[in-house]
């Protein structure tokens, strides 16, 4: 059964997300609630929830540091920050949080992030033919990995056409990549070109812990994002430096949530 801890200093909030969760995840099991910064952090540790919904503003301890201590306490639990501010987006999904709902709670938000969280899980809650199997396959892709040949470098630098020149730009210049048919638009500081590459073979040669695919389309450099905007089901991203907004599909919001 998937465990749970309701982590927040206001009992009405933690009444309501309790009910709300009953309704919405019968089988989930919330096996203590928290009322402060070190008592959240004691409780993960000693209880190890599977999930944990965190509210940001706590005393003693921020939502935040207490997923980042648990983290380094290597706390198989999940977490779900909870918060009635949106400005934390950016610090959550740093903290690689599964999720982030904002207060007050929306019932079909919660539907969204419970039918996401059942289907990603830990592996422990397999059953024991299936955990086996599991490992079995991590064990067969680790031995195909050893005998593989060394993986590609990874780009450093584009020419990129800019109008009649063609510019050089190091990777860790670009503030984001845009598709455009068989070309790849390339944006940086100083510089808005195209490169001959399509974006689907652009991504195997980048970094992936640094470079975030947002659309089908976007490609974005986690470095150059200044902020993250909600509002309702939609998310945006704000590049540090530009006017213009990228749109983030549905399928990609998690990113910036996680993990």
């Amino acid at each position: 059964m998937t465990t749970a801890l309701i982590c927040d200093d206001e009992p009405l909030m933690r009444a309501n997300l309790r009910d709300h969760l009953e309704l919405l995840w019968p089988d989930l099991q919330v096996v203590d609630e928290a009322v402060d910064g070190p008592d959240a952090l004691r409780k993960i540790n000693t209880l190890q929830p599977d999930i944990a919904f965190l509210d940001i503003q706590m005393p003693g301890l921020t939502g935040l540091q207490v997923a980042q201590l648990a983290q380094l306490a290597q706390a198989p639990t999940q977490v779900v920050f909870v918060t009635a501010f949106d400005r934390h987006a950016l610090e959550a999904f740093d903290a690689h949080a599964v999720d982030y709902l904002l207060k007050p709670l929306d019932a079909a938000r919660l539907a969204r992030m419970v039918t996401r969280l059942k289907q990603t899980l830990p592996s422990r809650h397999l059953a024991p033919v299936d955990a086996l199997q599991t490992q079995l396959q991590v064990l067969a892709r680790q031995l195909a990995e050893r005998a593989e040949p060394v993986a590609k470098p990874l780009m450093d630098w584009l020419q990129v056409d800019v109008g009649k020149q063609v510019r050089m730009l190091h990777v860790d210049d670009v503030m984001y990549f845009e598709s455009d048919s068989k070309y790849t638009r390339v944006v940086g500081q100083d510089c808005d070109g195209l490169i001959r590459l399509s974006l689907k073979d652009l991504l195997a040669s980048l970094d992936a812990r640094r470079y975030l695919q947002v659309h089908r389309s976007v490609v974005v450099n986690r470095s150059h994002v200044h902020a993250v905007h909600r509002r309702g089901d939609v998310m945006e991203i704000e590049i540090r430096g530009r006017a213009q907004r990228l749109r983030v599909s549905e399928s990609c919001q998690h990113l910036f949530r996680a993990m």
